[in-house]
């Protein structure tokens, strides 16, 4: 079970290097 922070965390992450 992840946890939402983790979540929130990997979303962030793939969304900066989308951007980027």
């Amino acid at each position: 079970n992840i946890s939402v922070s983790g979540l929130m965390c990997c979303v962030f992450c793939i969304f900066t290097v989308f951007v980027a």
